[in-house]
């Protein structure tokens, strides 16, 4: 999987199933060697701590946990967190 870019559509696989999300920044995680912070928008119940799938187009996965979580209408603004691999 790449690194996303800032207005790249990502698939989320959660535990109340698939949702679409759109990246809107792309930042450093200084608490994990090698790990990224993504922020995106999407819809869904969506908590704190909550393990997630980022689901690549080939159908690979990667885990992500939900960081932080602000409701902005029906979409919500939702920071993974998460190692993509090299």
């Amino acid at each position: 999987m790449r690194r996303p870019k800032i207005d790249d559509k990502l698939t989320l696989q959660t535990d109340f199933g698939k949702t679409d999300a759109i990246c809107v920044e792309v930042l450093e995680n200084p608490a994990a060697e090698e790990g990224i912070l993504l922020k995106v928008m999407a819809r869904g119940p969506f908590e704190q701590g909550q393990q997630v799938w980022i689901v690549d187009r080939d159908g690979s996965k990667v885990g992500a946990t939900v960081e932080n979580v602000v409701q902005q209408t029906i979409d919500s603004e939702v920071t993974l967190s998460t190692v993509l691999p090299t």
